[in-house]
């Protein structure tokens, strides 16, 4: 799935509107697979974890990423988890069609 996205990643950043720093981290976790926390992927890019935050939200806006709060300690912050969307494939493809679409009424 990885590849399929990383080969149309100019296509996402202007179609999304989202920094190359905001493709790498949606392409980081369509290739973990897995539920992870900012801090997780602060530590991957080597980037601060404000930076990955905010790439997260901006993920989080546009229907491409899942927030999760864990379960557990009642004391201090609470622990979330991101998850690409289930659909993102579909999602992303059904978005850039749109797109496409709207950059060709516009140059007419």
């Amino acid at each position: 799935m990885k590849e399929k996205l990383e080969s149309k990643k100019e296509e996402i950043r202007c179609c999304y509107k989202i920094t190359d720093t905001d493709v790498a981290v949606l392409l980081k976790m369509v290739e973990i697979e897995k539920p992870i926390t900012s801090e997780e992927l602060a530590d991957i890019f080597k980037l601060s974890k404000t930076t990955v935050e905010n790439s997260l939200k901006k993920l989080i806006e546009l229907g491409l990423v899942e927030r999760t709060k864990t379960e557990g300690k009642k004391i201090g912050r609470p622990k979330y988890y991101y998850s690409i969307t289930s659909n993102i494939l579909e999602k992303i493809r059904a978005d850039l069609l749109d797109c496409a679409k709207r950059m060709e009424l516009a140059a007419t």
